[in-house]
């Protein structure tokens, strides 16, 4: 488990819930599911009249690191030995890509410039 080093300083006192995801780099869904399964996470409250929570950077950052935060090892998920699937050139391989006949014809009607629907042209 990871140390926690108060020597961190915030942009602001409080973060509405989105901003507080994207400054930490917590994925949506995995709050969510924190939300559902944990009965309370450390710095977030409800702003009181209001329908929406605050976070509060140093008390949730503390629980962050406390808690979640786990050293990368070979053993992890992603840090497995496994290979990873890669895209070769940045592209992506598009072998065996299905399609029907009626797309192609609309390809090819696009390509020559007319709309065999309507006649008009592109």
């Amino acid at each position: 488990m990871a140390t926690f080093n108060n020597s961190f300083t915030y942009p602001q006192k409080y973060f509405l819930e989105g901003e507080a995801l994207r400054h930490f780099g917590i994925k949506a869904l995995t709050y969510k599911n924190w939300k559902t399964t944990l009965e309370k996470i450390p710095g977030r409250y409800k702003v009181k009249g209001t329908n929406y929570y605050v976070i509060e950077p140093e008390e949730f950052h503390k629980w962050l690191i406390e808690t979640r935060i786990e050293p990368a090892t070979k053993h992890n998920k992603l840090h497995d030995g496994r290979k990873q699937n890669s895209m070769k050139g940045g592209k992506p391989i598009r072998d065996n890509v299905s399609g029907d006949i009626e797309s192609k014809a609309f390809v090819s009607s696009l390509s020559s410039g007319t709309n065999k629907s309507n006649g008009l042209s592109i």
